[in-house]
């Protein structure tokens, strides 16, 4: 796939950069001869559902845990709560293709999680695909070293036309986003977001033994695993 390569660093706010990644489904039905690859990092949060924040006690639970340091932010891609770290590296793969050839949400997934276990690979890691248990946000392409959640994946999906024009191709704009915890803490983090959510009405516990860092497992820094995800080869789903 031809490929336009971003880096982000943590903009204004939270929100304006988990809104900036929305902006790459845009991007590629305005020029859907290329996908965009963001390598970006945001200021410490958490991100949520549309869903939770329809709870009653969401308003007043985010504002208390805005006032801790830990603002909420609405995400359009799938999944569960989570939090962004100050060692969170997020990895948005966006392209388009003719809506009647879109992939399915499945083989959208499988390319996007190669190209992770590819990178780790680089790095020399060896890493395994499958739902962790207990995990923030678990899904079935949650990416793991030994069993313990260091990635995990969503997606989002757009319909238009080649340039916006009603008299263009009919085209589906594919998201795939992954959230790698590489180095810092989670613990004190998942703290928050559990405290959040006990506040905003859905309590969770999430087992501390099953998530973990990049560095912190094997060594692995920030600046190593973005070099190789920039190396590897990202594929459209078919």
């Amino acid at each position: 796939m031809n490929l336009e390569i971003r880096r982000g660093l943590p903009g204004a706010s939270a929100e304006s950069d988990i809104a900036g990644e929305m902006q790459l489904l845009e991007d590629v039905l305005e020029h859907p001869e290329r996908g965009v690859l963001r390598l970006w990092r945001t200021s410490p949060c958490l991100v949520v559902t549309p869903l939770l924040a329809q709870r009653p006690a969401f308003a007043a639970a985010a504002e208390a845990s805005a006032q801790r340091g830990w603002p909420v932010v609405v995400r359009r891609t799938g999944g569960g709560p989570v939090p962004q770290t100050a060692g969170t590296l997020n990895v948005s793969l966006a392209y388009a293709t003719p809506r009647d050839q879109a992939p399915t949400i499945d083989a959208a997934f499988q390319p996007f999680a190669e190209a992770m276990l590819a990178a780790l690979q680089r790095c020399g890691v060896a890493a395994q695909v499958g739902e962790i248990e207990g995990s923030c946000c678990p899904g079935r392409y949650d990416i793991a070293i030994g069993r313990r959640k260091i990635i995990g994946i969503a997606q989002r999906r757009r319909q238009g036309t080649t340039g916006g024009s009603r008299d263009g191709q009919l085209l589906s704009a594919v998201l795939v986003h992954a959230m790698v915890w590489i180095d810092g803490t989670l613990d004190p983090e998942i703290d928050r977001l559990e405290q959040f959510l006990e506040a905003a009405g859905a309590p969770a516990k999430f087992r501390r033994d099953v998530m973990g860092t990049l560095q912190g497992i094997s060594g692995v820094s920030a600046d190593a695993f973005e070099a190789a995800s920039r190396q590897v080869e990202f594929a459209r789903g078919q």
